[in-house]
C-alpha cells in the first residue's frame, strides 16, 4: 500500500528488516551519515500489544525524536542509543520484559525519565521476572529447523560461530524489542565491510529466515565490536531460567509455565512486525543526509531533522 518515492530503491521481499538494514550498510559502507537510526516499518508508538494490535516499541516516556537527537545532544560523544526492552537467557530463550515497556492496552506504565539503555538498581524501571516462552521458542525451533530442546545450543553456537562474538555474562541478552536504535558511523566501521556482507548473503534468499530472528537479539553486537555488554547480568537472574534448561535436556519440551507476559508472545519476541524488507528511500533536506526505509506495504514518510546533522532515519508511517 501507499506511494513510494521516484528515487527510492526498491528490494527484493526478502530477509525482513535485517536484509534492509544490512543492504544499507553495504550500499553505503564508505559514505554513512554520521549518525544512523534503525526501525522496522511500523509507526513509532509506544510499547507492543500483541500481534494482532501491534504497537511501535517504544518504552514510555521515550520518543523517536530522542533516537535522532541523541548523538548531537552527547556532543558526538555516543557511539549508540539502544533502549534494551527485553532480555533472553539463551539456553532456556526465557524472556524478562522492562517494566516501562507497555504489553497491554490498559497497562500504566512507568515513564522513563532518561535515555538509559539499561534500568537502574533502583526506581519505577525495572527489569521483570523471566518467563516461558513457549510460542517463541516453538517459532524459532521451527524456522531453524531444529528441535525444541535443541534451540538453546544452536542459539549460543550462533554468537560465536556467526557473529564471532563472544555471548555475553551468563549466557543472557539484552536486546530493543521492535529493532529500533542509532548507531554512529565509528561503531558501523568497527566491523568490516565483508562481514556485513556475509550476514547480508545469510538472509537474501528466504523472505522469512531463521537468522533475522536471531539477529534482532544481536543487533547491539552485530552493529559495531562492543567490548563491554549490553546491560549488566547477574547469576541470580538466571536461576529460574536454569530449571527449564535442565528440562529441556531431559526432553521435556513445551509450555512448562504457560504465558510470557505480555509482548513475547505472537510472531516472535512481539517485535517482528513489519520490516519485511523492501523498499530504501533517500532524499536530502537542508543538507542534513534524510534516509527511510519501508517494507513494500506502507507507505514511508520523510522527517525533517533541521536539529540534527548528517543523519540518515530508518522509518515508515504505515497507512490504514
Amino acid at each position: 500500500k501507499g506511494q513510494c518515492s521516484a528515487d527510492s530503491v526498491k528490494l527484493p521481499n526478502v530477509g525482513r528488516e535485517g536484509h534492509t538494514f544490512l543492504h544499507h550498510i553495504v550500499d553505503n559502507y564508505d559514505s554513512l551519515s554520521n549518525w544512523t537510526v534503525f526501525s522496522q516499518a511500523q509507526k513509532p508508538t509506544e510499547g507492543y500489544i500483541d500481534h494482532k494490535i501491534g504497537g511501535g516499541h517504544l518504552l514510555t516516556g521515550i520518543t523517536l525524536d530522542d533516537y535522532l537527537s541523541h548523538h548531537n545532544q552527547t556532543e558526538g560523544s555516543a557511539d549508540s542509543l539502544f533502549m534494551m526492552s527485553s532480555k533472553v537467557h539463551l539456553p532456556s530463550m526465557r524472556h524478562s520484559l522492562r517494566s516501562t515497556y507497555k504489553t497491554h492496552p490498559h497497562q500504566t506504565t512507568p515513564s522513563i525519565s532518561s535515555r538509559d539503555s539499561c534500568p537502574k538498581v533502583d526506581g519505577d524501571d525495572f527489569w521483570g521476572p523471566y518467563h516461558d516462552a513457549p510460542l517463541l521458542r516453538k517459532t524459532l525451533a521451527t524456522k531453524c529447523n531444529v528441535e525444541d530442546y535443541a534451540l538453546g545450543d544452536a542459539v549460543q553456537s550462533f554468537w560465536p560461530d556467526f557473529l564471532e562474538h563472544e555471548l555475553p555474562a551468563n549466557e543472557v541478552v539484552h536486546y530493543a524489542q521492535g529493532a529500533r536504535f542509532a548507531v554512529s558511523r565509528e561503531r558501523v566501521h568497527q566491523r568490516t565491510k565483508a562481514y556485513y556482507q556475509r550476514l547480508l548473503d545469510s538472509v537474501s534468499s528466504e523472505q522469512d529466515p531463521c537468522l533475522n530472528y536471531l539477529f534482532e537479539f544481536a543487533w547491539y553486537y552485530i552493529l559495531g565490536n562492543p567490548t563491554v555488554q549490553a546491560c549488566e547480568s547477574f547469576v541470580e537472574d538466571t536461576t529460574v531460567a536454569d530449571s527449564e534448561v535442565r528440562f529441556l535436556q531431559a526432553g521435556i519440551s513445551g509450555g512448562i509455565s504457560g504465558d510470557i507476559s505480555g509482548g513475547i508472545s505472537g510472531d516472535i519476541s512481539a517485535g517482528i512486525s513489519g520490516g519485511i524488507s523492501g523498499d530504501e528511500i533517500s532524499d536530502s533536506n537542508d543538507g542534513s543526509d534524510v534516509s527511510a526505509f519501508t517494507d513494500g506495504v506502507t507507505r514511508s514518510t520523510l522527517l525533517g531533522t533541521s536539529a540534527v546533522s548528517s543523519v540518515l532515519v530508518a522509518l515508515s508511517l504505515s497507512t490504514a
